[in-house]
Order: C-alpha cells, then sequence, then structure tokens
C-alpha cells in the first residue's frame, strides 16, 4: 500500500513541479526544501515521503496537499488570463465609447470579471474544502485569521510547535479543526406555549493544546477548543404537545415520529431565525475517557422571521437570554476515549460524542426531567499526525 502511494506521491510531485532529477535532489527546478515548505512539512518527513518510510496517512494527506496546489496555479493562471481580458475589453470600450456607451459597457465587462473572480476566491479561501455540515456557516470562523494562515505567513500559530507535539502527547494529536459530526433537534419548553425547536446545524471548532492549565489533570491532557454553532429556531404552527406525538414521558425517550422528522420537508413548521454562538470548551483526556467543560461568549440571532414572530408572540430576545440561557448549563457525561493511542486518530474518521441531558427550571410542558441529546464532533483537519510516542494508558 506504501509503495503504491508512494509513486502516486512521486507523480503527483512531477506533475506539480517536473521530472525528479535524482542527481540534483529537485524536481524540475525546485529544492526538496521549498518542496517541504510548500507542503507545510519538515524536511526530514519530506524524505520519509520520498523513500518510502512515511505512514499512509502522511502520503494521503500530501497527496491531497499537491491537488490543491496545482489547482489553485490552475485558478492563478485563469484569474491573470481573465484580468489581462478584462484589461483589453475596457481599452478597446473606451476607444468604442467615450461617453455613455463607454460607461455602461465598463461595467459590464466589470461584472464579468467579478463573477469569475468571486468563486475562484472562494476556492482559494478554502471553502471548496469544506464539509457538508461547515458549508451551512454565513460566516466564516471568528479566529480564522488566528488559526489558519499559510505556513509561511507571518504569525504566531496557536497550535503546537513541531518541536513541542511529543511533550504534549496525547493531547497534540487532537488539536487541528473539528465540525459537528450530526446535526440533532430538541424542543424548547419554558416558553407560553409548545412548539419550538432548536436544531444544530454545524459547528466549526479550533483545538488546541493547553500549555498552562495542566495543574491536577497532568501535561498534554488538556485542550482549549473555540466553537463557533450555526443553529435555527423553528416553529410548529399547530403548537402540537411534545407528549405523547414526540416524546414518551415514561421511559423519557424521544419517539422514532420525532426522529424521523425533517422540519425543512414538513409544511406544518416554519424557520422562526437563524442563531450564531459561540463558546470556549475545555477538553481533559484521560486514557479511557474525554470530559468537555464548555462556557457561552455570546449568541445572536439572524434572518428572522418577523410576521412570524409577530403572529405567535416569539420573543426572540427571551430565547437568546432566558430559554438557551439554560441550555448551555447543560451537563454532558464523560465521552468514552476511543483514542488511548492517539495515532488511532485520523481526519474524516476520528469522533469524540458526548451523551447529555437538556433541562430547565421553567420547564412548563408537563414532562418533568430533561430532555436527552447526542452531540459529537468530528476532525476534519488534524494539526500534526506523524508517529506519538507517549504511552497509551500514562499519557507520558
Amino acid at each position: 500500500m506504501e509503495q503504491d502511494l508512494r509513486e502516486q506521491f512521486i507523480a503527483k510531485l512531477e506533475e506539480k513541479y517536473g521530472a525528479w532529477d535524482k542527481n540534483t535532489s529537485r524536481f524540475g527546478t525546485t529544492t526538496f526544501g521549498t518542496i517541504s515548505q510548500d507542503l507545510s512539512i519538515s524536511a526530514s518527513q519530506f524524505s520519509k515521503l520520498i523513500y518510502g518510510t512515511a505512514t499512509e496517512g502522511m502520503y494521503q494527506r500530501s497527496i491531497e496537499n499537491i491537488k490543491r496546489l496545482i489547482q489553485r496555479e490552475s485558478i492563478r493562471k485563469q484569474l491573470e488570463t481573465v484580468e489581462a481580458d478584462n484589461v483589453s475589453l475596457k481599452n478597446e470600450l473606451a476607444l468604442k465609447n467615450r461617453r455613455t456607451q463607454k460607461n455602461t459597457f465598463l461595467w459590464l465587462g466589470i461584472s464579468f470579471f467579478c463573477l469569475l473572480l468571486g468563486p475562484s476566491l472562494w476556492y482559494l479561501s478554502g471553502a471548496s474544502n469544506q464539509t457538508p455540515a461547515q458549508k451551512n456557516l454565513v460566516a466564516p470562523h471568528p479566529l480564522k485569521q488566528f488559526f489558519d494562515k499559510e505556513f509561511d505567513a507571518k504569525f504566531k500559530s496557536p497550535y503546537l510547535d513541531i518541536n513541542e507535539v511529543q511533550e504534549f502527547c496525547p493531547a497534540s494529536a487532537y488539536e487541528g479543526q473539528w465540525s459537528l459530526s450530526d446535526t440533532y433537534k430538541l424542543p424548547l419548553p419554558g416558553y407560553k406555549k409548545p412548539g419550538l425547536y432548536y436544531y444544530a446545524k454545524s459547528a466549526d471548532v479550533r483545538m488546541k493544546c493547553s500549555h498552562y492549565d495542566t495543574s491536577y489533570v497532568g501535561k498534554g491532557r488538556v485542550l482549549f477548543a473555540y466553537e463557533y454553532l450555526i443553529n435555527e429556531i423553528w416553529l410548529d404552527t399547530q403548537q402540537t404537545p411534545i407528549s405523547p406525538k414526540y416524546f414518551n414521558k415514561d421511559s423519557k425517550t424521544y419517539t422514532q415520529e420525532f426522529a424521523d422528522l425533517v422540519f425543512e420537508n414538513n409544511p406544518q413548521f416554519k424557520k422562526v431565525a437563524t442563531i450564531h454562538s459561540f463558546f470556549t470548551d475545555k477538553f481533559e483526556i484521560y486514557p479511557d475517557s474525554i470530559v468537555r467543560k464548555g462556557e457561552p461568549c455570546g449568541r445572536y440571532a439572524s434572518d428572522v422571521d418577523e410576521e412570524l414572530v409577530s403572529q405567535y408572540e416569539i420573543d426572540i430576545k427571551y430565547i437568546l437570554n432566558s430559554i438557551l440561557g439554560d441550555f448551555t448549563t447543560t451537563r454532558c457525561q464523560a465521552s468514552n476515549n476511543p483514542f488511548c493511542n492517539p495515532n488511532d486518530l485520523r481526519e474524516n474518521e476520528g469522533e469524540i460524542v458526548f451523551e447529555c441531558l437538556y433541562t430547565i427550571g421553567s420547564e412548563n410542558l408537563g414532562i418533568g426531567g430533561g430532555y436527552p441529546y447526542q452531540k459529537g464532533y468530528r476532525l476534519e483537519k488534524q494539526n500534526y499526525a506523524d508517529n506519538l510516542l507517549c504511552d497509551c494508558e500514562k499519557g507520558d
């Protein structure tokens, strides 16, 4: 498998840079050192990839990185062509139409250029590589500029330096970009009438290792996370009581009808608003479990359906401050840790899932107790994924 991946890796390098000259250690005119910088890896990692001693994961990530470099180069050339054509078009229009017609056609040319430029810039910013959950985001992560700059940009990355990853294992394996592993929905009790629901759509999360908050957990056991969530509020226009149709009060479980309910496909349900929330999280990593402690840093509503709000007397501010305020105090059980060996953590596969129970002091729908839900995180982009040496049980 590794041999096949090595051949694919070298083939992609030659496609991007030119033929491999083993006498000069270059691909085309580009040195190994420059290529390793382009791929954001160390010289030693690049040597492993070239000579067939790298892991399967290293090959797969590096091949994908080269593909992205090739695509970006292609887009850059297209943009240069479009820019040249645009300049030529403007010059031609200037000669033919010096007054009214000139202005009209000039704006048409600029609009055409923007239509071509916009999707290309969107791709270059990384949007085309996002997961379906991430594509629901209407704005980038608030801390994107601190976490996601190019490797050669003039900035200090929040992630561990390469010489720290073994020292802070296993937390170093968790550093990177995570998403909401699956959507979930919940009733929102505590309002005047039943029928309001909370729909968790996506989460864009950055996790980094803590250098200092290790007093009782241990070094390399604490992660800080910065979580940007996009959720929605939906209304059952018939204001059906949650129980018994959607919730079994005796077993404290949702019915199959609720599990199958898709708000977007049911005309009985109308979207009230989109909710943007920001959390800071602390994750404590133990050999057999992972503990999450979250704290809200604010939320706001957008895309509010004012007609719906007025007709059903829905107080969005009250929902944000009181109902969702109680929701954020929900406690979740510790998650089982399936990655006692941190080398088992893989992009697009690694998930951490928490079983939670949502209760509210002003709950008024006659159910009693709380509402269960499951919140999970999926690893999308790992900061460091080479061989980690920490002991599975001790973590050091």
